[in-house]
């Protein structure tokens, strides 16, 4: 699947309590985007200087947010290569339930087996990368609209249409591509290092610390992994870079925590 790189993004808003924010191939996916922004992008990070002071800091150069390098680059460092908060751990409450979604340029699937078991594949049909699902809902099996593979909810191809006279096929060597999955607390995260697919076992106190830093002791005594309720997901198309949305969400949220303790002591 062409990896379509943008400027303008496309954000899914989860509004609950808290506000979160192709590759049927990833080895394939990291180097078409290691490639696409080696030179342009490489360029912009070197006229950055991290070390001036906060105090002479200026608002960053308009190439961050409309060079389609720099976005690429972005993508490549700062959303495949750790942990992304996707969806809800009530979204995929009981045994196949599923919900789908979009991070960056990548389309995913979250389900839960019939044994309870938590799986993310990349939602992208072997076949002819069409899309397999869009939403969320229940489904014992993902059947791809175009020509009808269909895959269990461990990734593994079922059944394969139109494949007579192709020598070697083999039904097992064409299941999902996966996605490395995790939760904690309530949130479900996605990681898309190959480095992360390799491993079997993830440990959850090291997802806590690779996603949140030393913000997640703070976060779980606070209640954060505990006290959430998912409530519902709406989804917002918005014209802007992903920067302008976060930074823009960033100054809401400090207005709210001043409103509150503005309220706390009158």
């Amino acid at each position: 699947m062409t990896l379509l790189l943008k400027p303008i993004t496309r954000l899914s808003l989860f509004q609950t309590h808290f506000q979160i924010n192709n590759n049927n191939n990833p080895r394939a996916r990291e180097t078409s985007v290691s490639c696409s922004w080696s030179h342009g992008a490489h360029k912009i990070v070197r006229e950055f200087d991290p070390k001036i002071p906060i105090e002479k800091a200026i608002t960053p150069p308009s190439s961050w947010y409309t060079d389609p390098s720099f976005y690429a680059f972005e993508l490549d460092r700062v959303f495949y290569r750790g942990w992304q908060a996707v969806g809800y751990t009530e979204q995929i409450q009981e045994p196949r339930d599923f919900f789908s979604g979009r991070l960056g340029n990548v389309e995913f699937v979250v389900c839960r087996d019939d044994n309870g078991k938590i799986a993310a594949f990349h939602n992208v049909c072997r076949h002819h990368a069409s899309l397999l699902v869009s939403g969320s809902g229940k489904t014992s099996c993902f059947t791809c609209p175009y020509h009808g593979w269909t895959y269990g909810l461990n990734g593994e191809l079922r059944k394969a249409t139109r494949i007579s006279g192709i020598e070697d096929f083999s039904i097992n060597d064409f299941g999902l591509v996966p996605i490395k999955v995790a939760t904690w607390g309530p949130f479900v995260i996605l990681n898309m290092d190959n480095e992360i697919l390799q491993k079997d076992n993830i440990d959850t106190d090291n997802v806590a610390s690779e996603w949140l830093g030393s913000s997640s002791e703070l976060f779980s005594l606070n209640g954060v992994d505990t006290t959430l309720t998912y409530v519902c997901r709406r989804e917002y198309i918005i014209e802007c870079n992903w920067k302008v949305r976060l930074c823009g969400s960033w100054q809401l949220l400090q207005f709210n925590f001043l409103l509150l303790a503005f309220y706390d002591n009158t």
